[in-house]
Formats: C-alpha cells, structure tokens, sequence
C-alpha cells in the first residue's frame, strides 16, 4: 500500500491511535526526510511494532516540515535500502542532495534486479538521466508535468533537496488533513469527511477524531446485502485501490469533479460485488456523456440503482 505524507511544521501531534492506524496499515519501513542549515536530514527504520513508529515519530517526525513514508512492499525487499526516501542526485556529483519518496506502482517494474523496488529502478533508469546536469529543472512546472503523464496519476512522488525546495508530482489527486498532505485514502482509515483542503484551524479538531477501521462491509449503503454470488477477485486489494484511484482520479480532469470525490470504499464495494468489468463500463459510461454525473454517485452508492443500472447495460440477470 504505502502512505506518504507532507506534513506543515504547525500540524498537530498526532495521537498514538492514529500512530497505530498508519502503521498497521504500513509496516514495512518508515522514512522522512526535511532540511535544516542547508542540509537534508534522511532518517529510516524498520520498526517492529507500532510502540517503535511512535517512538520515530516523537523524535524524528513531529513539528518538523517535513515529508515522510510508511512503506508496504511491493516490490523489493524489506530492509532499509528500499525504504523511502531514496537518493536521486548528491553533493558531491551533483552539487545538490536531491531524494525522493513515491507512493503507488511504477508499471516500469523492477525485473531487472527483483531485490530493489520500482522506485529505485525508476529513478536510476529516468530521473537520474533527466536530471544529472540540470539538478534545478526538479522544481520547474514542466518536469512535474512530464514525470506525472509517464507514470500516471495513481503514482505520486515528493522530491525534497538540501535547501527545502519540494516538488510534488500528482499532489491534485491526495487528501488534507491535520496539517497535512496524504497521499490516498486508502492505506489508513481517513476519515469518510476527508477532502482536497484543509483549513488550518480544524486542524486539531480533525486529528483528535480517533481512526474508525474501514471494513470491506463497512459502508450503511451496501452493508452486508449479497446482490450477487461474491466474485473472488483476481486482483490483490492494492491492486485494486491502485485501480479506484488512478480512474477517479482521471474523472477530475473530464470535468467530474463530485464523482471523483466520492470514497474509495464504495467503489471498493462496487467492484467486490459487481465486478472490475463492470466498474470500468461505468466509468465509460460516465466519460462519454451517457450518464449524469449524479447517476453515477447515486450507482456507486446504492446496491439497488447498481444492480438496475449494470442489468440494463450488459443484459444479464443480476
């Protein structure tokens, strides 16, 4: 899964609760990353248990700007090599320390060395080229434009050098809460209210909500109602996150602006009882202007006008 997340240095402590959520959903190593006197300070751990993430957190992480990531492997082994945040440009060849954290699945892989993850093969393969001789075309418009059409909008990256300039590659498709810039919802239990902004004084009322864990069940509208014969999924549940988020997404861009806010949960639900086929079908619908964009909300919401809805488009029996 992973979480990465930007944090504004006034945000507010969180709470060992919350602490607990990040890492039960994420624990396959912790990172962050932030500068101080012209430096950037890089720290990693491979935390065993929850208690051992906040400890992190306490003395590395709080009051800080700073960006940092709770991994899930994917792809690459567990060990502090492959946590995030991972080096892109340094001093010494260089002439600026430039490193990178990245949330989602690169689909330019990592076969050609299976015990490093995607992103260590994406930089080394993309960025590095990119950037060696021009290190300051990192922050400029046009290099997050190009890096965010090659690997797409359910990937995001943060990139942070030594002088405290970031950039943010996909940042329109995260989340604020508490101070801070989440990169999804689903890898840990965001709150259903949670949205694109923030203001900074609900900050602390926001993060003294404890974390209610989502359950695949979890949203009143569907419930536990068996519309169909559950169908086992081929797709892992990362996978299908990956999925639900890189087409809502999209959605902004057509203009859907509503329907791509709608939570991760019920298109969740939608797909476990419908389909990934189906799922998709509703999307194109949408796209090509033969649903109202309250159709769709109102699809994604209700099992009923689902399972009307999917019937009347494919013809079957549901």
């Amino acid at each position: 899964m992973c979480l990465l997340v930007i944090q504004h240095q006034d945000a507010p402590k969180l709470g060992k609760e919350w602490l607990a959520d990040f890492y039960s959903h994420n624990q396959d190593g912790v990172g962050v990353m932030y500068a101080d006197g012209g430096k950037l300070i890089v720290k990693k751990i491979l935390p065993k248990t929850a208690k051992d993430f906040e400890s992190f957190y306490n003395k590395e992480i709080t009051g800080k700007f700073c960006a940092f990531h709770l991994r899930m492997k994917t792809h690459g082994d567990i060990n502090l090599e492959n946590c995030h945040p991972y080096e892109v440009l340094n001093q010494q060849e260089h002439g600026i320390d430039l490193w990178l954290m990245h949330n989602g699945i690169l689909s330019t892989g990592n076969a050609s060395d299976e015990t490093k993850s995607d992103t260590w093969h994406y930089i080394k393969n993309y960025l590095v080229p990119m950037l060696a001789k021009n290190p300051d075309f990192a922050f400029t418009e046009p290099f997050a434009e190009i890096v965010a059409e090659h690997i797409g909008s359910g990937n995001k990256f943060v990139l942070m050098d030594n002088t405290g300039r970031y950039q943010v590659i996909n940042q329109n498709v995260g989340v604020q809460w508490g101070g801070l810039w989440l990169s999804n919802t689903y890898a840990w239990s965001a709150p259903y209210q949670v949205s694109k902004k923030s203001k900074k004084a609900n900050w602390g009322q926001e993060v003294t909500v404890l974390p209610i864990a989502k359950s695949r069940y979890g949203l009143s509208s569907w419930g536990n109602q068996s519309l169909i014969e559950e169908e086992t999924l081929e797709l892992e549940d990362e996978e299908i996150y990956l999925h639900i988020e890189s087409e809502l997404a999209d959605l902004s861009y057509f203009g859907y602006q509503q329907a791509s806010d709608i939570d991760f949960a019920l298109a969740y639900e939608f797909i476990y009882r419908m389909g990934m086929d189906a799922f998709f079908e509703i999307l194109e619908c949408l796209r090509e202007g033969n649903m109202l964009e309250r159709e769709f909300i109102a699809v994604m919401e209700n099992p009923v006008k689902a399972t009307r809805y999917i019937k009347t488009l494919v013809g079957e029996d549901y």
